[in-house]
């Protein structure tokens, strides 16, 4: 009985320092885990770990218009032969929706539901430019000190994620797994989950979209009467006072279609 009681005292020790060390390596994996999950959790549109996507402009309407048409005649040959002088002049504007709107997608599997999206910017990388994944926000947005592997995947050794400078270290000491193309030891991370996008209309940001952003037309026709059908040929000119031309805001081009001067013709009561 004495002999056993101190061969348990024996153990315990040896038994202690096991247990400590599992320990310590149950709150090591855990407190990796949770910077992890903290780096691949994104936060929506606002938030702690929020990402944004490349800003896109889409036409959306207005809720107020303002539209006048004047014009005035003049017969030159009877009914036969007339003319006109014509403006159009109006206004389409936000009058009560000048906040924000927000909509968001059903979560979908990351891949392929993000690689849809297409490319974000990444400035660590050559071309300036990745493709959309979980893994890839993390590095080029918000936590772009973490190294990145050749094939897109976030570097990992001893259970946590290592940073560009500690994975440039490994590479000038090497060598080289020709497999993975990280030095031995090292082991890519690809982030996965389910993603939805969340898209802000930011209406009070809104291009082209005051009282003030009137546009115009004015000109003149010439009308003949055609016989026997009872329509009119209509010889038009117009001109446009502040037609815009195409042009390239905050990167992303728009295209109007906007001519200063225009001849037409219509047969027909309509232009």
């Amino acid at each position: 009985m004495h002999d056993s009681r101190i061969q348990r005292a024996i153990d315990q020790p040896g038994d202690s320092a096991r247990h400590l060390r599992h320990l310590k390596e149950c709150r090591h994996r855990y407190q990796s885990f949770r910077h992890l999950t903290a780096i691949g959790t994104f936060t929506g549109s606002s938030g702690a770990n929020s990402v944004s996507l490349p800003r896109v402009y889409t036409a959306t309407g207005a809720d107020t218009e303002v539209l006048g048409n004047f014009e005035y005649r003049i017969p030159l040959i009877g009914r036969a032969v007339s003319a006109a002088l014509f403006v159009d002049v109006g206004s389409a504007f936000n009058l009560r929706s000048k906040g924000q709107q927000t909509y968001s997608s059903e979560f979908l599997a990351d891949q392929p539901f993000l690689s849809t999206i297409g490319f974000i910017t990444c400035p660590r990388l050559p071309s300036g430019f990745a493709s959309v994944s979980l893994t890839t926000l993390a590095a080029c947005k918000n936590f772009s000190n973490l190294a990145l592997s050749p094939a897109g995947g976030l570097v990992a050794r001893d259970n946590r994620l290592i940073t560009r400078a500690e994975f440039d270290e490994a590479l000038r000491l090497g060598p080289v797994d020709p497999l993975t193309l990280l030095p031995f030891g090292l082991q890519q991370v690809f982030l996965r989950g389910d993603a939805q996008t969340n898209t802000v209309v930011r209406l009070n940001q809104s291009l082209f979209a005051k009282f003030t952003n009137i546009r115009s037309s004015m000109g003149g026709e010439l009308r003949l009467q055609i016989p026997v059908l009872n329509v009119p040929f209509r010889l038009i000119y117009a001109y446009n006072p502040n037609a815009r031309r195409d042009q390239t805001i905050n990167g992303f081009p728009f295209f109007f279609n906007e001519k200063k001067t225009v001849f037409r013709f219509s047969v027909g009561r309509t232009f």
